[in-house]
Order: C-alpha cells, then sequence, then structure tokens
C-alpha cells in the first residue's frame, strides 16, 4: 500500500522510524513536523556538543521527545543533523546557549593550556622539516 501526503514532513533517517515509532505518529503520541517548521542549524563539531553527551540531558524533556522514537536500538543514538534541528526548533535559546558557552570555553584558553599546546622544535629540526615538500591529504 502507497501512502501519499501533500504535506512534506521533516522525518528521522531511516534506521530511527521504525513501525513503533510509526504506529506512536499516527496515535498521535509523537509528533513530526512540516519541513517548513524546522529551524534548521549546524552545530560546530566540538565534543562538548556531541550527540552523546546532549542525548541523556535531554531525554527527560517531553516536548522534546514528542519527535523522537520512545524505543532505539541499545547503544545507538539519534541522527546528530536531525537532533540537533528538533532542539533548535523546539528549544532553540537553550541550543545557542550551549553553542555559546563551548564556544567561550574554547575561546578562552589559559596560559596553561597553550603551554601544552606548544611544539618547540630546535633549528636543526625546523630546517629539516622545511627542506621536505609538505602535502596533505585534505
Amino acid at each position: 500500500m502507497i501512502i501519499t501526503c501533500s504535506v512534506q514532513l521533516y522525518l528521522p533517517p531511516e534506521y530511527m522510524m521504525n513501525k513503533d515509532f510509526l504506529k506512536e505518529v499516527f496515535a498521535e503520541d509523537k509528533a513530526l513536523l512540516k519541513l517548513n517548521q524546522v529551524s534548521r542549524i549546524n552545530v560546530p563539531l566540538y565534543d562538548e556538543l556531541s550527540v552523546a553527551n546532549i542525548w541523556p540531558m535531554m531525554k527527560s524533556d517531553e516536548k522534546f521527545m514528542m519527535y523522537f522514537p520512545t524505543k532505539m536500538a541499545k547503544g545507538r543514538v539519534p541522527d546528530r543533523e536531525y537532533m540537533f534541528n528538533i532542539l533548535n526548533t523546539i528549544h532553540p535559546n537553550y541550543l545557542q546557549a550551549l553553542i555559546t558557552h563551548a564556544n567561550d570555553q574554547r575561546n578562552s584558553v589559559s596560559n596553561e593550556a597553550i603551554a601544552r599546546e606548544t611544539i618547540e622544535v630546535t633549528d636543526d629540526w625546523w630546517n629539516a622539516l622545511n627542506s621536505v615538500p609538505f602535502i596533505s591529504r585534505k
């Protein structure tokens, strides 16, 4: 059976779409957003902004969880893009505060952190490294 719909919906990735989730959507226990309702965002790829870190905090938010399956495969987390787009649509101020905090933490590097990241090179090593052409794979 093929169902066609003139409304364009923002669907989670296939691995999150299962029959139980669709049953919950049709019973209106869960919901889907229309494409034009979604406030899309590109979240920086910081460890502190990973799905694994944010997902456990958001699982208790009923309004947010309306757009996610009740059950997911063990060890699976939602798709990054889908999760952050839903979060930005439902709680834009919260997500912006998370991003701002992460940026502030990364940009307020102390002298000790700078010293740990600094690599000192002798003149001999510098000359040896510069004598070979640099080729990047990116």
